[in-house]
């Protein structure tokens, strides 16, 4: 033993510079995870002008933006005091109104349904907007079965499911199948497959990004909230199916709005019908008074103008977080 070498302690200096390749990585990775993070809460207009990068950097930041919202460390929200709690119906704030008759039209017909109210269009042949609400209590826990597309009974020269065969375009919900069905039931579930709730939608928007909006809304949200009200917009488009003359929007828009503890808070998104299928939702928030702009629609109608503006004019940067951390 006494002609053995004692081992030298190894310094924090030995093992950066055995470790130094695994040290660079992990540091490099947590600086991109910082930077997609940022970047996922710049405002939708400003991420734009990354360019080809832009696409690689919402990939960094929803690995970790979500998570951090989540607990109220990242992100912001339009609020505004609101002491009575709303009630529980379609349009608590008011139903929307034509403020610019020149991107909306003028001869809406407002139809209410078991679990929504919609505003069709005769002739747009189309729904122009719809609403309805999601409390977190459910009536059924398992979505039944699809029922067939069918004419509505109510609406003279009702579009008809044949008018989308071979257009290109899915026959899109915009009060949804699984929301309206597990929070009304069967009847109402059905109600939503009238052609008067159908608007022409891109497959890849309406089985991709536009899908799990629907789920977020339905399953996500209401927890944190109580309650969700969301209001389906469609922008107008110039184009139409050449079975029908059913008119092909430009894109679908959503208000969401939700009350808990005396505060009202509201959210807009946009997806134009040529958003890639790879989409996040997180990344199409744009302010609910953009989406009145390109709608030409007045949403809260039954607010002072001095909530409106509040709630209307802030691009907000996330979902409504689970808890607040701070």
């Amino acid at each position: 033993m006494a002609g053995r070498k004692r081992k030298r302690p190894t310094s924090r200096l030995d093992w950066l510079a055995r470790h130094r390749g695994r040290a660079f990585a992990a540091v490099a990775l947590a600086v991109a995870l910082a930077l997609g993070n940022w970047f996922a809460h710049l405002p939708t207009e400003t991420r734009a002008l990354a360019g080809p990068a832009e696409l690689t950097l919402e990939a960094l930041g929803a690995v970790t933006a979500d998570a951090t919202d989540a607990i109220g460390l990242t992100g912001h929200d339009a609020w505004v005091d609101y002491a009575k709690a709303p009630a529980l119906g379609p349009l608590p704030f008011g139903v929307p109104r034509v403020a610019n008759p020149g991107k909306a039209p003028d001869d809406l017909v407002l139809l209410k349904r078991k679990g929504y109210w919609v505003g069709y269009s005769p002739s747009l042949r189309r729904p122009v907007w719809a609403a309805y609400a999601v409390p977190e209590a459910r009536v059924l826990r398992q979505l039944p079965d699809r029922p067939p597309f069918e004419r509505d009974p109510e609406v003279r020269d009702s579009p008809v499911t044949g008018s989308y065969t071979g257009s290109g375009y899915d026959r899109g919900h915009l009060a949804p199948n699984y929301a309206i069905a597990t929070c009304y039931g069967r009847e109402a579930q059905r109600e939503t497959f009238l052609m008067t709730n159908i608007a022409p939608q891109a497959p890849e928007l309406n089985r991709g990004p536009w899908r799990i909006l629907e789920a977020i809304v339905a399953d996500d949200l209401p927890p944190r909230a109580d309650t969700v009200w969301a209001i389906v917009c469609l922008t107008p488009g110039g184009k139409t199916l050449k079975k029908g003359g059913i008119d092909i929007p430009a894109g679908f828009g959503l208000v969401l709005a939700s009350w808990k503890a005396g505060r009202l808070r509201a959210i807009g998104l946009y997806m134009p019908q040529e958003t890639a299928d790879t989409k996040r939702p997180r990344y199409c928030f744009r302010s609910v008074r953009w989406l009145e702009e390109q709608t030409g629609l007045d949403f809260f109608p039954a607010l002072s103008q001095a909530r409106q503006d509040v709630l209307e004019t802030v691009e907000v940067n996330r979902f409504w977080p689970k808890w607040e951390l701070f």
